[in-house]
């Protein structure tokens, strides 16, 4: 993309000052270069553009987003994060992981099971970081029997994503820090509910950065 007039001119008929600033994007810390000229600051629009797209942007699902212990509703589940925890594969520290507790709630006035309404046993869940990697080798059990159990109105489960990194760590290495737990939720709805999503997506992505 092209330099901004306002910025193309004021570099060939005066002195521009480069300095950096940080701004939150979609929650996560973003540092930009920026130009001050006239007591005014410019951003290229190609850098902000990078930057929205790494933080999520245009390029983000329209997931229905909150906080940790925030309640997030799609119109026929509610979802909070409740919990974020490191933990190990049993091979050791060399694999690690994040293990993010969820609850979930019936919210509609109807007897369901998760399975019915887009939560079924091989839903996609991640951890992202700020660099644009992502942990979503799950390894726990006992998801599918969540998904197929009956929830009555304002019922609820509980449960514990166990997301491990891909690749092992090497020993005294710090772990990233997570920033959005993702959950996927599939758009179909199951002919025996009567509810419907509420929202153009259903899926679900939590801000590990805030908390409310």
């Amino acid at each position: 993309m092209k330099r901004t007039t306002a910025l193309l001119s004021a570099l060939l008929v005066g002195q521009a000052l480069a300095a950096q600033v940080t701004l939150t994007l979609n929650g996560q810390p973003t540092t930009l270069t920026t130009t001050v000229i006239g007591g005014k600051t410019y951003v290229l629009l190609d850098d902000l553009k990078r930057a929205l797209t790494g933080a999520g942007g245009t390029n983000q699902k329209a997931s229905v987003e909150g906080c940790v212990n925030e309640w997030l509703f799609n119109g026929i589940v509610r979802m909070r994060v409740t919990k974020v925890e490191v933990t190990y594969q049993d091979k050791g520290s060399a694999y690690p992981g994040y293990a993010v507790t969820a609850e979930f709630k019936n919210g509609v006035n109807q007897t369901i099971q998760l399975d019915q309404a887009g939560l079924s046993y091989d839903n996609a869940a991640a951890v992202s970081f700020a660099s644009g990697d992502s942990w979503s080798d799950g390894r726990g059990g006992g998801w599918q029997d969540k998904t197929m159990a009956r929830l009555q109105q304002g019922g609820g489960t509980v449960y514990t994503f166990r997301l491990y990194s891909e690749q092992q760590v090497p020993s005294g290495q710090a772990l990233p820090a997570p920033v959005k737990f993702l959950l996927e939720v599939k758009p179909t709805v199951s002919p025996a509910l009567k509810a419907r999503f509420t929202v153009p997506d259903p899926s679900f992505r939590v801000n590990l950065t805030c908390r409310k």
